[in-house]
This record gives structure tokens, sequence and C-alpha cells, in this order.
């Protein structure tokens, strides 16, 4: 019966299957929701490099993030442009502006016999399923490759940055060396460094218009001539200097010994005609006490001020920083502002709240130093009485106090005009 059996070409009963063994279908840790999901709960991954083939996200984890999920109510919110583009770079997948709008048409089209819930699930359907788009990942999307070639033509090669910033520079030397050459014809009449190599002239007339500023008088002819000698002096010693670190590498070579000491009796020999004209023509400090480098510039007029004691040539801050005209300008700025600024009702209460404790720190100020103001002015009228009665006392000097409070005149004024309008009209 069992040869019978065989020959007839029966198939194997269901009991021989049972003993095939069944292959289970893999499970993965989803790490957002930190729950084992089998294999068909994930996405296909597009990354080469991911072995399990999946996402690293689950399909439920994504669409939450996509349609906003609510965690407190458990219930799913709007599905947004922007909900959608941050659950796709978390799975790794891109976005397209065109299949996002052709998605959405997808989505909210009645006429559609497959109709799906919502944007996410035509978009995510569409880009795992369609052939152009399953092996792409989100650095091929819109979004990173706009992101991509804003960076790369943002980044500046080496040279090129080297380039730039040599040539500005050399623009910048360029500009000074001009103001220079301008600064010495001026006060010159004439050009002393015309027939000077042009590399060196920036030297030059750096150094001489030092010179000349220091005297403010430059018709003497024979210290404008002895500050040009000494500014030629100047630049043959740095040449001099150049020779001497080129014959340093190689002083074994070929004697240079020889050569060596010579450009040292150089370089002495016009450091001493150099100190010999600075002495003669009162170039050098050293030799000149009555004048200061930088004497007849604006920084020096102010400091000569300064030590002539000279207070009605201070600069009065207060004053200037009270006057109408300044409070004025003040009112139009803080009106130009406050219409660009088109605050909403909750931005004026924050902004009130905030300037009620500024109001309250700075009245506390204010209070603490009219107080320190009160007592210093009662020991400086104490002062000057005695220095009154001593013939001590300069009355030209003295400020009027009448004058120093009219600066609160108007903010008197104002205190009285509101507390008149507060009083109650008689009937």
């Amino acid at each position: 019966m069992a040869t019978t059996a065989k020959k007839s070409g029966r198939k194997p009963t269901a009991a021989k299957k049972a003993g095939k063994p069944i292959v289970e279908e893999p499970s993965y840790l989803c790490p957002y929701c930190n729950t084992m999901k089998k294999r068909s709960e994930y996405y296909v991954s597009t990354d080469p490099l991911v072995k399990t083939g999946v996402t690293s996200m689950c399909k439920e984890c994504a669409k939450k993030i996509a349609r906003n999920y609510d965690v407190k109510t458990g219930r799913y919110g709007d599905c947004t442009k922007q909900s959608i583009i941050e659950a796709l770079e978390r799975l790794d997948k891109p976005y397209f502006e065109g299949l996002f709008n052709s998605s959405y048409v997808e989505s909210n089209d009645p006429s559609n016999k497959s109709l799906h819930s919502d944007t996410w699930e035509a978009y995510i359907k569409n880009i795992c399923s369609l052939p152009q788009y399953r092996t792409l990942r989100w650095h091929d999307g819109d979004i990173a490759s706009t992101y991509m070639a804003k960076a790369e033509a943002a980044v500046i090669p080496v040279e090129q940055q080297l380039q730039n910033s040599k040539k500005s520079e050399d623009q910048e030397v360029y500009e000074t060396y001009q103001k220079n050459k301008a600064s010495v014809i001026r006060l010159l009449g004439y050009d002393p460094f015309a027939s000077e190599a042009e590399n060196d002239k920036p030297l030059l007339y750096s150094q001489l218009v030092g010179y000349l500023d220091m005297g403010g008088d430059n018709e003497d002819m024979m210290r404008n001539s002895s500050a040009i000698t000494i500014v030629r002096g100047f630049l043959q010693q740095s040449k001099i200097d150049d020779m001497l670190a080129k014959s340093m590498k190689n002083i074994g070579a070929n004697n240079r010994a020889g050569e060596i000491k010579s450009l040292l009796d150089s370089k002495q020999k016009i450091s001493s005609t150099i100190s010999q004209l600075a002495e003669q023509s009162c170039l050098s400090l050293k030799h000149n006490k009555n004048q200061s480098k930088g004497e007849n510039t604006w920084t020096g007029k102010i400091k000569k001020i300064k030590e002539l004691n000279l207070r009605e040539g201070e600069v009065n801050g207060f004053d200037i920083a009270t006057c109408k005209g300044m409070q004025q300008v003040m009112d139009l700025s803080n009106a130009s502002i406050l219409k660009q600024l088109a605050l909403d009702e909750s931005e004026y209460s924050d902004m009130i709240a905030e300037q009620r404790k500024l109001v309250t720190k700075l009245t506390t100020e204010k209070n603490s130093y009219q107080e320190i103001t009160r007592i210093l002015l009662r020991e400086n009228l104490d002062l000057r009485d005695t220095l009154s009665d001593n013939d001590l006392l300069d009355e030209e000097d003295l400020t009027d106090l009448e004058d120093l409070f009219s600066s609160f005149g108007d903010v008197v004024e104002d205190d009285e005009e509101e507390g008149e309008e507060d009083e109650p009209s008689e009937s």
C-alpha cells in the first residue's frame, strides 16, 4: 500500500508539513517609543549602511510627528508642512515641494477614489512607492540641497581669503601713504621725496609727517632739511639691517665676516649723523623740552586747554543733554520707534511691567543720590563761606546755583500744573 501511495504522486500530508520550521518576522526596537515592533511596522531604509534595512523610527511615531499628536489629549492635530518635514528628516526621507503640493491635492480632491486621510499618508505613500524616489535620502531633498548650496557658496577658499586679506591690507597702506604724502606737500610746499624709489616712499612720508607736526612752524628751512636727512638716514639703516640679516644666515661662507663688519661701520656712521642733526635742530625730545609730539593736533590742543584749567572750555554734557533741542529730538525718536514697533496689548503689558521695575529702581537710586547731593551742597556752601571770609575764593570760577537749577525749571512747572489740575474747581 505504501508503494502504491508513492507512485500515485499524491502530495504529502499535513502532518509532514508541520515538521518544517516557520520563520518568524524579525522585530526591532524603536528608540522613540521604546517598543519592540515588527519589520512591517517600519519604513524601508534607503541608507545602504543600515544593516536592518528599516528606518530608525517606526511608522506610528512618524505619523504622530507629521500629524502633531498631542500626548495630553491623545488626539491628532493638523498636518502641516513643517511637521511633515520634521518627520521626513527623522526618517531620512527627502522632501520635495512639488511632491508635497501634489500630495496635498491628492488627499483633498473629492473626485479621487483612493482618497487618503491626510497629506502625510499621501506623501509617504508616494515617496516610498514611486521608483524615482525609492533610493533617495534626506540630503537629496529640496531643503538639504538648498542648504548645502548656500553653504558651499558662502565658503571662500583659503587662497581667496588670503588674497582678499592682502588686498585689504595693501589698500589700507596705500590710503595712509597718500594721506601722509598730501600732508607733507601741504606743510612744506613741495615733494621732498619725488626722486626716491616708490617702495620707500610710504616709510619716508610717515616718518617725516611726525617731525613736521611736532614743531608747528615749518618755515625753518634748516630744521626741515635736517628732518628730511634724518628720515633718509633711518631708511638707510633699515636697508643695512636687511643686508645684515642676509649676511648672518651665511656667515661662514665666502668670508662674510668682513662684509658684516663693513655694514656695521656704515650703520654706526649713519646713526652718529642722525644724532648730531637731531641735537643741532632740536628735533629730539631730549633736546627740545618746550615741545612735545602732537601738540598741534586736536588732542594736543584739548590737553593744553585742560592744563590751563579753563573751566569754560570743558564740554558740558549735562547742559547739552538737558536742552530743549535735544528733548525735542528725543521725543521725535521715541515716537518713531513706537510707530515702527506696532506693539499689541500683551507686549504693552510686558513693557509696562518692565518699566515699572525700572522706575522703582531708578526712583530709589534718585532718592539716594538726592540725599547725597543735599549733603555735599550744604558742605560746599559752608566751604564757600569759609573761603570767602578768608579772601581765598575767586568769584569768577564759581557757578551760579540759580543757573544750575534752571534745568529743573520745566520739571517744577509741570508738577505745579498737574497739582493745579488735580484741585477741584470752586462752583
